[in-house]
C-alpha cells in the first residue's frame, strides 16, 4: 500500500481548501501517492503543525509563508524554521465579492458599508483586506467593521447578507459556489495605477495588480476587472522523506493538465516556473529535482 501523507489546507470550502484536493487526486493518478488533505481554521495554523512535524506538506502564500520561516509580522519572535519550500504553484487573484443590488463595482464604493474585520483564527485576514481598500486611499477607518472570527465565518455572514462583501479568488470553486448562493454576484474592481500598488506592495512586498477578463469558469467576473495577484507555494518540513517531495514534484511537472481539469484554480499553473527565490530555503530533494530538470 501507498504511503499516506498529509497536506495542511485551510478550512472545508475554502480556495486552498479544494487546491489541496486537487494535489490530492492528481498525486494518486499520476504516481500513485495517498496525499491526505487536513483542513485547519487558517494556513498559517497548518504551517504551525508542518513546522512541528505532526503534517508532511502545506499550501501558503508566498509573502507570509516568508514572514513565518523569519519569524516576522504574526509570527513575530516565533520563527518557523522548520519549513522548507517545494514548489510555486500559481498566482492567487482575488478581490471583494459583493451582490451587484449593494450598487459597489469599485473599491471606493465600499465607503461607509459593511467589511469584514477580525479573522481572530487567521494571521492574514484583516491585512488582506487593508490592503486591497489601499488601492483606493480607504482604511477601516472608512468602512463599518464587522467581526468574523475566520474565513468560515466570514462565508456565512456574507450569505446572511450581514456584510456587504466577502473575497473573490478569481476561477476558484468558492466563487461558484457564492455565485449559487446569492443574487447576482459579481466582483468588485481594485484601483490600479502606480500609487495604488505602491500602496499595495507596502503591505506585500510581492503582490502585485493585475486585470482578469470574463471568461469561463471565471464566477463573478463580469467585466474587466483589477484584482490583486500574488503567488501560492506548496511547503513541507525539512524532514519530510525526500522520496515523497520527489514524488509530488514529479506529479506537479507531469499533471498540468490533469490538475486544470480537476480544479480551474490551476489554469494559471506553468510547471516551468516551479522555482523560484522567496526568502524560504528549498527543500534538498525538491533542489535537486529542479537541478535535473535545468529550473535553477
Amino acid at each position: 500500500m501507498a504511503q499516506s501523507l498529509s497536506l495542511a489546507t485551510s478550512g472545508d470550502g475554502t480556495a486552498i481548501y479544494y487546491y489541496g484536493l486537487a494535489i490530492s487526486k492528481v498525486s494518486n493518478e499520476v504516481s500513485g501517492l495517498d496525499i491526505r488533505p487536513k483542513p485547519y481554521a487558517s494556513a498559517g495554523q497548518g504551517a504551525v503543525f508542518v513546522n512541528s512535524g505532526e503534517v508532511d506538506f502545506g499550501l501558503y502564500n508566498a509573502i507570509v509563508l516568508r514572514e513565518a520561516f523569519l519569524g516576522l509580522e504574526f509570527f513575530k519572535d516565533r520563527p518557523l524554521e522548520n519549513l522548507r519550500a517545494v514548489a510555486r504553484l500559481m498566482p492567487f487573484q482575488l478581490t471583494f465579492g459583493t451582490r451587484a443590488s449593494s450598487g459597489i463595482t469599485t473599491v471606493v464604493d465600499l465607503r461607509g458599508k459593511r467589511v469584514p474585520a477580525g479573522f481572530d483564527a487567521t494571521a492574514f485576514g484583516e491585512r488582506l483586506y487593508a490592503a486591497m481598500l489601499g488601492t483606493a486611499g480607504l482604511s477601516y477607518q472608512d468602512v463599518v467593521p464587522v467581526q468574523v472570527s475566520d474565513w468560515a465565518g466570514l462565508g456565512k455572514a456574507f450569505v446572511r447578507g450581514t456584510i456587504d462583501v466577502n473575497g473573490l479568488v478569481v476561477g476558484s470553486a468558492t466563487a461558484t459556489r457564492y455565485a449559487e448562493q446569492v443574487d447576482d454576484y459579481r466582483a468588485v474592481s481594485l484601483m490600479t495605477g502606480n500609487d495604488a500598488e505602491k500602496r499595495l506592495q507596502e503591505v506585500f512586498p510581492a503582490s502585485r495588480l493585475v486585470t482578469v477578463m470574463p471568461g469561463d469558469g471565471l464566477s463573478g467576473i463580469v467585466e474587466p476587472t483589477v484584482v490583486m495577484e500574488y503567488d501560492y507555494w506548496l511547503f513541507a518540513h525539512k524532514d519530510t522523506p525526500d522520496q515523497a517531495v520527489r514524488d509530488v514534484l514529479r506529479t506537479l511537472f507531469a499533471g498540468q493538465a490533469l490538475l486544470s481539469a480537476a480544479s480551474k484554480d490551476f489554469r494559471n499553473f506553468d510547471p516551468q516556473e516551479m522555482y523560484d527565490e522567496i526568502g524560504v530555503p528549498f527543500h534538498p530533494a525538491a533542489l535537486a529535482f529542479y537541478d535535473e530538470k535545468g529550473l535553477r
